[in-house]
């Protein structure tokens, strides 16, 4: 590690220390600051986060990344936490214009001005790894151009030994690694951060969400076009809409703002437990919306999986949630791997078996209202149910293997983020009656109507393959064209596919349903025919 790498490393790990020693001081002493305990918590939480604020702007990397990643977990920050880290996730300072141009031009081996025909000096965004810069393609086309700022690679090195130390250290003074599987949650972080780093996977994120995307109405994504893109460079389709958050620019389009959390919440459960593939990254400064309440999705460098076994189980909690089911709740948990191995589960839906109204309540009231932290560090976490409950609760947490399993961080960020920014929107939102629909046909494969949905899913995705694969085919036929007549025709086809997709992809999805239909009925007969 280079010196400048040693120092930014020993500051980072320091300052970390420093918070988490001062919250540790503070919380064993709070007992005897009486009635003015609260305010000295105000006071230090402001000062922290103004601390850590001026900290990240300085030193950039994934200081930021980390600070943006706290700033929208308000359900374990306080306020004064949220509204100050907030301030990472507006313009940050730019790279200088010709250093970018410099990358720009490395990367595309070519002068600016024969790839674009112009390119903004001043940056629309100013990110942790990267900055974009609006420009317009020679055919008069909006683009957005992102560009890696140059040398953030080696920060990236450096900050990632140093969430290893903080990890390791977590895991060794504080009983963290009895609850979270550390090295997975490191493997997480690394594998996330890393891929941000390469243009070219985001691209093909991006695609992946077109395609898995294309049946909702309430969601676009940008195009990307491919002949100016590269590890270092992505040029995509730029898009107009204002931030989620921006109320003011919400009325102004005349967004119905209960019917846009709705739609945001679905999009969110169709991604998680439809697709398996979500983005893990939606603050408001990714998420736009424009005329007709479209909802538009950018920045696909943070993104995860969850497997097909992981959705069933979701799909089986939440399921377990709107049927008040005890059982069924602690069943998808150990099977998702929240109880470790002895876990008593009997006990544990005996807990919360009468009290999953009021205990989901309180849950939802830290996404609106006080902080886990906030409640910890005023004396515990009230819940409205009776005093022996609790006491078994707080038992079963400390004594039972309860953990945080791996590849949970990043959904987990992702699902309290959509969370806080729907019950914004519509503080009435009902998160699960969002969510039953995507959960339904997720069950045994003995009935036919999964047979059949799933036979739809398996042939939208070959529908879906064709958007991408015509896109590229444009892409190829207008850097290959010589004439006027190859270019209009590339630029005819490219509007067909636009204007038409949905359309023609529903009638594909109608076809599909019919033939699985007909399948589905005559294996059905054909069943009864042979048990005759």
């Amino acid at each position: 590690m280079s010196q400048t790498g040693s120092v930014r490393f020993v500051r980072t790990l320091s300052l970390a220390v420093r918070i988490l020693v001062e919250l540790w001081v503070f919380q064993r002493t709070s007992r005897f600051r009486g009635r003015g305990k609260d305010q000295a918590a105000r006071r230090l939480y402001t000062r922290q986060a103004r601390r850590f604020v001026t900290f990240a702007q300085r030193m950039g990397g994934l200081v930021i990344k980390v600070g943006q990643f706290l700033s929208v977990r308000i359900d374990l920050l306080p306020d004064e936490y949220i509204r100050v880290l907030a301030e990472l996730q507006d313009a940050l300072p730019g790279v200088a214009t010709p250093a970018i141009i410099e990358v720009v031009e490395r990367e595309l081996d070519k002068p600016l001005t024969s790839l674009y025909a112009s390119f903004d000096d001043t940056p629309v965004a100013a990110a942790s790894l990267g900055q974009v810069h609006r420009a317009t393609l020679k055919d008069g086309t909006d683009v957005a151009v992102k560009v890696l700022r140059p040398g953030i690679e080696g920060l990236v090195a450096t900050d990632l030994r140093t969430i290893h130390v903080l990890l390791r250290l977590l895991d060794r003074v504080t009983t963290f690694g009895r609850h979270v599987d550390v090295a997975q949650l490191e493997a997480d972080f690394t594998a996330t951060f890393t891929d941000e780093l390469d243009y070219l996977k985001e691209a093909r994120h991006a695609e992946t969400f077109q395609r898995n995307l294309l049946f909702n109405d309430h969601v676009d994504i940008p195009r990307i076009y491919w002949e100016l893109t590269t590890r270092r460079v992505l040029t995509m389709e730029y898009m107009g809409g204002v931030p989620i958050d921006d109320f003011a620019g919400l009325e102004r389009l005349g967004v119905d703002r209960a019917e846009l959390a709705r739609n945001l919440g679905g999009l969110f459960f169709e991604m998680v437990l439809n697709d398996g593939f979500f983005h893990a990254d939606p603050h408001p400064g990714n998420v736009f919306v424009r005329e007709g309440g479209i909802i538009e999705l950018i920045d696909f460098g943070m993104v995860a999986s969850v497997s097909e076994e992981a959705r069933d189980q979701y799909a089986r909690l939440v399921l377990g949630l709107v049927r008040r089911d005890a059982d069924g709740i602690v069943s998808s948990l150990r099977e998702l791997g929240f109880l470790g191995p002895g876990a008593d589960a009997k006990r544990l839906a005996g807990l919360l078996g009468p009290y999953i109204d009021t205990i989901v309540g309180d849950v939802t009231g830290f996404v609106t209202g006080r902080s886990m932290l906030d409640a910890a560090m005023s004396g515990g976490i009230p819940l409205n149910i009776d005093s022996d409950t609790l006491r078994g609760l707080q038992e079963f947490i400390y004594t039972q293997p309860i953990v945080l399993p791996g590849q949970t961080t990043f959904l987990g960020k992702s699902l309290i983020t959509i969370i806080g920014i729907c019950l914004r929107l519509d503080p009435q939102m009902d998160l699960l009656a969002t969510a039953a629909p995507y959960v339904t046909g997720r069950g045994s494969l003995a009935d036919p109507g999964e047979w059949v949905m799933r036979l739809i899913n398996r042939g939208t995705e070959v529908g879906r393959d064709f958007v991408p694969t015509a896109r590229r085919f444009i892409a190829a036929a207008k850097r290959l064209a010589d004439g006027s007549m190859e270019a209009d025709l590339a630029g005819a086809l490219e509007r067909q596919i636009r204007e038409g997709q949905r359309r023609q992809t529903r009638q594909l999805a109608g076809v599909i349903a019919g033939v699985g239909g007909v399948v589905v009925l005559v294996l059905t007969l054909g069943r009864r025919g042979r048990g005759t």
